[in-house]
């Protein structure tokens, strides 16, 4: 079996541990130029781009690589779009440690598909105060100055970049009045039942976002943004339910603050944790619209936000929570999506339903305080409450089955759903807890193909490791032509050594078409190799698939001292967070 072939398992059992049935997923030998063929679906949103998206062109697969770039394979470019700190006009600055990619045509409000000029938007996760803000005390024994901490506010977010391609090249289109950062001193509106709650402490506007790591796209071309890692901005929480960061007891204030991040260590800060942790509309069109935190998606650790619309109209988002042990969720609209109407599809997810997924039974159950006594029972005040405390909640144990009533899994990061089929396809990264390394892919069909059903079945679809060439699966997305493309996320710490030794830098991988019956074409091929320390994110295509966006995320990560760097990517100096336009693609 080639190293780089697919195991499939088609069995049932742990989400965790998985073990079933073996099969091989036949295809290209090595080396061979890989060729993508099918029919082009419709997407109704979920990915990096609006509408559809075209196949990739052939390309020779590349090797592992250990190499301080960007590598691709022969006839591929890629250039750099925006890199930290770069101007984006007045005194806008495109943050730092770039993450979820998503390219808007310009004129995708008026139906059009434009793939030369367009809109980008892009997260910004977190900053690396070292190269960031020059704070160097890794320690954190030294407090930061204001200049310092208004400096990391202004890197956090996202940036909504107008981009234009001329010739061959794409360019940033300075002065454009779409140019727009979005960061964690922004006012954002509140919707859903924890607007003005107790728990909220009365807040129906927030101010800023952060930790935005991956996101999703909506049908009426909006982003949803996933702020993450909030509980890095606050340190960990003990409280009475044994959660980091949930707030969960009746204290405003954080216990501890964590070293990296202290400029939330202030007593004037009026923003208590509980402001965080959600997913978070933004209209990438309108320079003067206002953000919205939508808490009917819960609280969680969003690592993203995969959006599909029922047979009936219903909006569905699924989402995950990126920590070991944590569950799967889906929201459902109570309103239906109207293709001619965008105003009021802005208030679709305002009202709805929050699941968690239970892969036990196989059902999806409703996080719905008037008609499960659960919450209740176990002293929830209100809805507004049990959605806060989304991570406590989907804990509370099934008396019937004497289990959680959310399923915990193995770090789920991305979702997408397949544009033919429906099916839900979930990266889990790995699982150190339960001697998960090398993560796998999970395939999740819902009852009567109804994103509104309340069973599911599942599969695991893929499994990392040396013998399919890629480990740690993360951000995934699906182009017209079916081909799977998954991204990897090998922490830095672990890149080309011991049990990882064999892939050496993240890199991005390509599993051709054909997988509505269960099986693919070929062999899983490597497109895309990461700098040293790097994580390759995003991703997005142009509708006509001949450009990809790829930001490129922490080269360098490990670095302890800024004058010897581990990486130099881009400039050979100073590593920099960067987006990519990749060409080539025919």
């Amino acid at each position: 079996m080639s190293r780089r072939r697919f195991l499939t398992f088609l069995g049932t059992g742990s989400a965790a541990l998985a073990a079933g049935s073996s099969g091989v997923l036949v295809g290209c030998a090595e080396g061979e130029e890989q060729t993508q063929q099918g029919g082009s679906q419709d997407r109704s949103g979920s990915s990096g781009s609006p509408g559809g998206q075209k196949a990739a062109a052939s390309f020779g697969p590349i090797q592992p690589s250990g190499e301080d770039d960007v590598v691709l394979p022969e006839g591929f470019k890629y250039e750099i779009v925006r890199s930290s700190g770069d101007p984006m006009g007045g005194d806008m600055v495109y943050g730092d440690h770039n993450d979820f990619v998503a390219y808007f045509p310009v004129d995708a409000l008026d139906g059009g598909d434009n793939s030369e000029d367009g809109i980008l938007w892009v997260n910004h996760e977190y900053v690396n105060p070292m190269f960031w803000s020059d704070y160097t005390d890794t320690e954190g024994a030294t407090k930061k100055t204001k200049e310092q901490v208004d400096r990391e506010k202004a890197g956090v977010g996202g940036s909504v970049v107008r981009v234009k391609k001329s010739g061959d090249a794409w360019k940033f289109v300075e002065g454009d009045g779409m140019n727009r950062r979005i960061d964690a001193t922004t006012p954002m509106g509140v919707t859903g039942p924890a607007a003005g709650s107790d728990r909220m402490k009365g807040a129906t506007e927030v101010i800023g976002t952060l930790a935005n790591c991956g996101g999703g796209v909506t049908p009426w071309n909006t982003v949803l943004t996933c702020e993450e890692n909030f509980q890095d901005y606050y340190g960990q929480r003990t409280d009475d339910q044994g959660e980091a960061g949930q707030g969960t007891d009746d204290s405003p204030e954080p216990l501890e603050i964590a070293e990296t991040y202290r400029w939330l260590d202030d007593p004037d800060n009026a923003q208590p944790p509980e402001h965080y942790g959600w997913i978070v509309e933004i209209d990438p069109f309108d320079p003067d619209s206002k953000p919205r935190k939508h808490t009917w998606l819960g609280r969680v650790r969003h690592e993203n936000a995969a959006i599909t619309v029922s047979g009936s109209g219903k909006v569905v988002v699924y989402t995950g929570h990126d920590e070991e042990d944590q569950c799967i969720y889906k929201f459902v609209s109570s309103g239906t999506y109207d293709e001619g109407d965008r105003e009021a599809n802005m208030d679709l997810l305002s009202d709805g339903m929050l699941y968690v997924a239970d892969f036990g039974q196989g059902k999806w159950v409703a996080m719905d305080y008037e008609n499960n006594p659960i919450f209740k029972d176990n002293g929830y005040k209100d809805q507004g409450d049990v959605l806060v405390r989304t991570i406590d909640a989907a804990k509370l144990e099934d008396p019937e089955t004497e289990l959680p009533i959310g399923t915990p899994m193995d770090r789920c990061e991305d979702i997408e759903v397949h544009p033919g089929t429906g099916q839900v396809y979930a990266a889990l990264t790995n699982n150190a807890l339960h001697g998960n390394f090398f993560g796998q892919i999970i395939r999740m069909t819902e009852k009567d193909d109804d994103p509104e059903a309340e069973e599911f079945s599942y599969e695991i679809f893929a499994t990392g490791g040396p013998q399919t060439g890629f480990a740690s699966p993360d951000n995934l997305l699906f182009d017209d032509d079916d081909n799977l493309w998954v991204i990897t996320d090998i922490s830095s710490s672990s890149l080309g050594s011991g049990i990882y030794s064999t892939f050496k830098n993240n890199g991005a991988f390509v599993l051709p078409g054909g997988l509505e019956g269960g099986a693919s074409g070929g062999d899983i091929v490597q497109f895309a190799s990461a700098p040293v320390e790097a994580e390759l994110t995003g991703p997005a295509f142009t509708p006509d698939g001949k450009t990809l966006f790829l930001a490129v995320q922490h080269p360098g990560e490990e670095t302890e001292n800024p004058k010897e760097p581990t990486s130099t990517w881009p400039n050979g100096d100073e590593p920099k967070s960067s987006v990519v336009a990749i060409t080539g693609f025919a």
